[in-house]
């Protein structure tokens, strides 16, 4: 009787466990863990990042469900170009002048733009008409973060606020 127990108990050991619970968000085993920590809406999911360049991808929905779905790209680099050079790609990517760089609040010093206009993506894609760009750039100890929220104007406007949130948010 005793080792039928024992075979019971080692069975049930070798078990596996049961998989989680789907997470739309959640890291998947190829996506790696970001130095930097910030909190996005609970309806961004998190996405393979399209390019090597990018340190995280998220798919940013449309609110009203009447205009397509944003993308939020989020890269890191050690070394970067200054702000100022920023600020001039982001507004040649918006067919725009540069923006003029906002402050924001937030434990790491933090720009961001707020441009509106044509986006050109720079990997050759489709030009957005109508579109509008939130890009930020944030000064952590490991070096610069860019976040470089993209797409129809109205969707990406109505992600303002909770973009901002996100930046003030971030923490290593």
């Amino acid at each position: 009787m005793k080792r039928a127990a024992a075979l019971v108990l080692s069975l049930a050991a070798c078990s596996p466990d049961p998989p989680p619970p789907p997470n739309p968000g959640a890291l998947r085993p190829e996506m790696k863990p970001l130095a930097l920590l910030f909190k996005t809406p609970d309806s961004w999911t998190r996405e393979m990042p399209s390019s090597s360049m990018r340190a995280a991808q998220y798919r940013v929905p449309d609110k009203e469900k009447q205009a397509k779905d944003a993308e939020l790209a989020v890269f890191h680099f050690r070394m970067a170009s200054s702000l100022e050079e920023n600020l001039k790609r982001w507004g040649a990517q918006m067919s725009a002048a540069p923006p003029k760089g906002e402050e924001v609040k937030a434990a790491f010093k933090t720009t961001m733009g707020d441009i509106t206009g044509t986006y050109t993506p720079e990997s050759g894609g489709t030009p957005i008409e109508d579109a509008r760009m939130l890009a930020a750039m944030v000064d952590a100890p490991d070096g610069p973060w860019f976040f470089k929220l993209v797409g129809p104007g109205e969707t990406v406007g109505d992600w303002r606020e909770e973009f901002i949130a996100m930046l003030r948010d971030a923490r290593e």
